[in-house]
């Protein structure tokens, strides 16, 4: 017997997948870019590869779709603020790394100098998924600053309100609410 996909359903599920917050940026010729994603995944580990989404609305997916390359900087706490600039902002509308430290990798692509760590890639394969394309990246410089910061998660951002989960059928991360 054949069902139909409910939709609310679905979404509440996709909402339990998702990882931690990360600002992904990308630089071909004199443009760069930076935005935030949670569609991440570490996919191999000998060889090491991730899988990285981005949305096709996005400036910075098109500077990943020309130069091949992207760099992949996961949030931690304290970095609420880059969810504002990164995921809330058009890059062609504003220079998103205007006031922020921040300079070229092996890649070319934006490294944040206040990142608690990033990955630089190389991307070997490309999918498109709908309204998002997965790349399949293959790292070619990576360094982790900050050890002892904790990675901002999908669910503590939920659980904090300060990004909305695609569909409301309760709360699936009670232990990460603040306590009052």
């Amino acid at each position: 017997m054949k069902h139909a996909l409910d939709r609310r359903q679905l979404e509440a599920m996709l909402d339990r997948l998702n990882t931690t917050g990360c600002i992904v940026t990308a630089a071909y010729g004199r443009g760069r870019d930076g935005c935030y994603v949670s569609f991440i995944t570490p996919a191999s580990i000998d060889p090491a590869r991730v899988i990285v989404l981005t949305s096709h609305e996005n400036l910075t997916h098109d500077l990943v779709e020309r130069s091949r390359m992207l760099a992949l900087h996961p949030l931690v706490r304290g970095q609420e603020g880059w969810i504002e600039l990164f995921g809330r902002r058009s890059g062609r509308d504003v220079d998103k790394f205007a006031g922020l430290a921040w300079h070229a990798g092996a890649t070319g692509s934006p490294l944040l100098d206040d990142a608690a760590g990033y990955i630089e890639g190389r991307v070997l394969r490309s999918m498109n998924c709908g309204d998002h394309t997965a790349r399949l990246v293959e790292p070619v410089a990576a360094e982790l600053r900050s050890p002892e910061a904790a990675p901002l998660t999908m669910f503590e951002l939920f659980a904090r309100g300060l990004i909305q989960p695609a569909a409301s059928l309760g709360d699936p991360w009670p232990a990460f609410a603040p306590t009052r």
